[in-house]
């Protein structure tokens, strides 16, 4: 009899990353400046933008990434937003698993990861958020409902 735990492991082992319903990527080209980049993430509200060149991922800006290279530096708004993209380091397409992301998520060390089609070109972005809430959607009872300790007991019943 297959566990709660086999269910979720199976759904992440066969499901692709299509059946995350990602939205399309927000984006801006290589030419663009910091303050476009930073008007792209706040008008899409994605907290992050995808630096593109003829629709392939060139680099990648996070909320991380406006904060430490640009905020705390106080960067002028006029200046080329390749000088303070992160590389990226691996890209995904839809036909692959959510395993597989989760796994080179944690080997890689990012939250982001491109998604590309057959030619390369941006099709979306898989954020870990986007990982969580997919499982949090899949298996909602057995995920919101547990208390903050699984195995507390109550001394009453609550609301009585």
């Amino acid at each position: 009899m297959a566990t709660e735990s086999d269910t979720v492991r199976g759904t992440f082992e066969t499901d692709p990353i299509s059946a995350l319903g990602l939205p399309p990527p927000v984006t801006v080209s290589t030419a663009a400046t910091v303050g476009s980049a930073l008007a792209a993430v706040q008008k899409h509200g994605q907290g992050y933008v995808l630096v593109v060149e003829d629709g392939q991922p060139k680099g990648f800006m996070s909320q991380r990434d406006v904060l430490m290279n640009i905020v705390a530096r106080d960067v002028k708004y006029d200046g080329n937003v390749m000088d303070f993209v992160s590389k990226i380091p691996v890209t995904l397409t839809a036909k692959e698993r959510i395993s597989r992301a989760i796994k080179v998520m944690i080997a890689e060390g990012v939250d982001n990861i491109p998604v590309v089609d057959g030619r390369g070109r941006a099709i979306a972005v898989l954020r870990s958020v986007d990982v969580i809430r997919f499982l949090a959607e899949a298996f909602p009872q057995q995920l919101l409902n547990l208390p903050p300790n699984p195995h507390q007991t109550l001394p009453s019943p609550e609301g009585g």
